[in-house]
C-alpha cells in the first residue's frame, strides 16, 4: 500500500514523510489522553470540546480524522459508534499513518481513506464490515510489534485485519467516519494483553 505523495499542502510544500525520529516515541507521557487531532480533519467533521467525539454533518465522505498523538505498540484504539445513517453503503475505515497529522493541511485530505490515502506514502487503512458497525457497537483496533493490525467488536476475540505497518517509527491512528457510520466517540485507551501477541492469538481473517 502507498505510493509517492503528490498532493501539496497550503504552504506550497510537498509532503514526503514523517519528520520525527523513532527514538522520540518512548518520550511521550505515559498517560497522555487519546483524543482526535483538533486541526487536521475532513471538511464534514464537527468535534466536541473534549476532542473525544466527532460526527459527519453531511454527505457520506470527507470525514477523515486522526489521533492527537502516536499510538503505542499493542495500545488499543477504542471507539463507540454513536450515530448511524442508513441511506449509505459502506462503513467506518480505520488504520495507521506514519505521517504526523500536524504536518498536513485539512485542505490536503482526500474524500476517502480507502483508496485515496492508500495511494500516498505512509498511510495504511481498511474498511470494517458494515454488519460490525451498528450504532452502540464498541470497536477496538491496534498494531502489534510485527506490523500486523487486529480489531475486535464488543469484546470479541481479536480478528486479523491487515499487515505491513512500520513499527520502528511513530504511527497515528486514522479513523474515517464513512458511509453508514456518522458519529464516533473515543473511549479510554487500553493495552492489548500478552495472550493477544502474535504467538498466542486466535486469528480470524477478514474477508477481502
Amino acid at each position: 500500500m502507498g505510493g509517492q505523495v503528490t498532493r501539496t499542502a497550503l504552504d506550497g510544500r510537498t509532503l514526503h514523510g514523517h519528520p520525527l525520529k523513532a527514538s522520540m516515541c518512548p518520550k511521550l507521557p505515559a498517560f497522555l489522553p487519546l483524543c482526535f487531532h483538533a486541526n487536521t480533519k475532513g471538511s464534514q467533521i464537527v468535534m466536541d470540546k473534549t476532542q473525544r467525539s466527532v460526527r459527519r454533518i453531511a454527505s457520506f465522505c470527507n470525514a477523515i480524522t486522526f489521533t492527537n498523538r502516536p499510538i503505542r505498540i499493542n495500545e488499543q484504539v477504542r471507539l463507540k459508534i454513536t450515530m448511524k445513517q442508513g441511506c449509505w453503503s459502506g462503513a467506518l475505515r480505520v488504520g495507521f499513518s506514519t505521517v504526523d497529522p500536524s504536518d498536513l493541511s485539512s485542505a490536503w485530505l482526500p474524500p476517502f481513506a480507502c483508496p485515496d490515502l492508500l495511494n500516498e506514502t505512509g498511510f495504511w487503512a481498511r474498511a470494517l464490515p458494515e454488519e460490525q458497525c451498528e450504532e452502540g457497537t464498541i470497536l477496538s483496533f491496534w498494531l502489534n510489534n510485527t506490523g500486523r493490525v487486529f480489531y475486535r467488536v464488543n469484546g470479541s476475540s481479536p480478528i486479523f485485519f491487515f499487515s505491513g505497518v512500520p513499527t520502528g517509527e511513530p504511527v497515528w491512528a486514522i479513523i474515517d467516519i464513512y458511509g453508514l457510520t456518522r458519529g464516533v466517540q473515543l473511549l479510554d485507551q487500553m493495552m492489548c494483553h500478552a495472550e493477544f501477541a502474535p504467538s498466542g492469538i486466535a486469528e480470524l481473517q477478514v474477508g477481502v
